[in-house]
Order: structure tokens, then sequence, then C-alpha cells
């Protein structure tokens, strides 16, 4: 199973966090979805955007049990689907449509998580222990 990466996932140390082992992952390009901003956060939300795509990154060989720990660190706000990159099939996490009010209109970058604000993310997430389980 396939993973495409477009925010806070895409840092090696907050994947391993999430499921257990460290990943190698490479450059790859998710067209028809655009990055946002959440509001009042620092991470971000792909939505559709039929002429858009975004810059990520994808990691191959995860189990199912990697997944379910990534469904609990993503929460409801998100779902995960199915898509082809370069003729691989890849899963992504895309905002729900009932929680789009939660995207702000101003586009995300991975630059703009800066080191600070990497940490803060870390600190305040409340749901490294739920993972675990």
């Amino acid at each position: 199973m396939n993973l495409f990466a477009y925010g806070t996932l895409m840092w090696p140390d907050i994947l391993e966090a999430v499921m257990g082992r460290r990943m190698a992952g490479r450059r790859a390009v998710l067209a028809g979805y655009t990055r946002l901003r959440v509001k009042g956060q620092h991470y971000p939300a792909a939505v559709p955007a039929p002429d858009e795509s975004v810059e990520g990154t994808l990691y191959t060989g995860l189990t199912p049990q990697e997944f379910e720990a990534l469904d609990r660190f993503e929460g409801r706000e998100y779902d995960r689907i199915e898509v082809d990159i370069g003729g691989t099939p890849v899963f992504v996490y895309v905002l729900a449509e009932e929680w789009r009010h939660i995207a702000d209109s101003s586009p995300w970058t991975p630059a703009d998580l800066l080191p600070e604000q990497r940490a803060a993310f870390c600190a305040e997430y409340k749901g490294w222990s739920d993972l675990q389980s």
C-alpha cells in the first residue's frame, strides 16, 4: 500500500511518530488538488481543484496496520481516498467535504512549516497516545 503525503507527514520524524518506523519517500505530484492552510493550524488540507496540483512525498510499502494508525492521526476531518500517481495506486488524505469550512483560501507550502511551528505542532497534537492503541 502506498501513501502520498503533502503536509506534516512529509517529515520523516513525524511519519515515524505516527507509524512506528522511519521510511524514505520520493518526490511526487498529485494532480487535481490544491493544498490550503487549515484555519488556526500549522498543517494543510488538500481539496479538489481540477487545474491545480500538489507536490509531496510518495511512500511505498505501508501495511494495513500503519494505515490504521494514519487514519487515527488524520481524524474524522480527512477522508482517505485512492488516486493514481504515475500509474501507481496511492492513498491520500483529503479534507472531507463536510469539513471544508476549516480550510483557509490561502495556499500552504512545506516552507510555511518553520522549525518552531513544527515543534509547536508536535507539542500541541493531542492524539499521539491514541496512535499506539
